[in-house]
């Protein structure tokens, strides 16, 4: 029997007969098959790992904000004297989206169920802005537009609303105690956040303006104009697209990275893949 023979071009193409890898090929296969594995396995990380933090952040700063409502009678904000057991309902009108600087609100987007009322909502006048919460607080009324409601003035005259997205919203005094009959305020707007100076400030007071009027007969109770007497309390509504208007420059940025690294890992995998079957 002939004894095998390897001549030169044989050890240098690295196969044995018939064209099956020899060790040191299989080898070489087998790093490639492994560094394909780490990479992959790191995007794929990055990629679960980021998206979430950006949600998780986003999420944080979409639902940081609070409105204290201050409501004192017989005189300002601070001087005059608390007007407990009103009820209050608050309407998230439209998102808001920050400058990129954080130092102010460049646009708004109005909330798909107000639509039909879409205005400028920085460009109003103080008479446009009280004529559009008057409107507002009627069809809101009328169609359980509300998203939170029923809530009512302590001992100190205020209430406050919690876990806020950054937006404009509709204050309505929709019950009146009986003691509090002869101050009247219309509805009107509140932007979360507000901007002192450049510096954004999430937890906003809102002290109502209220028309001191003499006491008519009638019941304990008097609803506002465009307000029903008893609202029932109903779950916030889950704010909309707008929401990321603002904090959604940067959830977006987190997204686009994710995005991207997952599009690496699938090239990755693809150019694995030829690589294997060239082989």
């Amino acid at each position: 029997m002939e004894p095998i023979v390897h001549n030169a071009a044989t050890r240098s193409s690295g196969c044995r007969r018939g064209g099956r890898p020899t060790g040191l090929r299989r080898h070489a296969i087998r790093r490639i098959d492994t560094v394909f594995g780490i990479l992959v396995c790191l995007l794929m990380a990055m990629t679960v790992t980021l998206t979430p933090f950006g949600t998780a952040a986003n999420a944080a700063s979409a639902t940081n904000g609070s409105l204290t409502i201050s409501a004192r009678g017989g005189g300002d904000a601070s001087g005059g004297h608390p007007l407990v057991g009103d009820t209050y309902a608050v309407a998230y009108v439209a998102g808001v989206t920050l400058n990129d600087d954080g130092t102010g609100i460049s646009g708004f987007t109005t909330r798909a169920p107000f639509k039909r009322f879409d205005r400028e909502w920085g460009e109003l006048t103080s008479s446009q802005a009280n004529a559009a919460a008057k409107e507002i607080a009627d069809y809101a009324g009328k169609h359980g537009r509300y998203d939170y409601t029923d809530r009512r003035t302590g001992g100190d005259g205020t209430v406050t609303i919690s876990g806020l997205a950054p937006g404009l919203y509709l204050v309505n005094r929709v019950g009146v105690a009986d003691a509090n009959r002869k101050y009247r305020c219309d509805p009107f707007f509140v932007t979360i956040p507000e901007f002192d100076a450049g510096a954004s400030d999430y937890q906003v007071t809102a002290a109502p303006k209220f028309e001191e009027l003499p006491v008519p007969p009638g019941p304990t109770t008097t609803p506002e104009p465009g307000a029903t007497p008893t609202p029932t309390p109903t779950a916030p509504e889950t704010p909309g697209r707008s929401d990321i208007a603002k904090t959604g420059a940067a959830i977006m940025r987190y997204v686009e990275a994710a995005v991207i690294l997952g599009a690496i890992a699938f090239a990755a995998m693809f150019v694995h893949t030829q690589l294997r079957r060239r082989d």
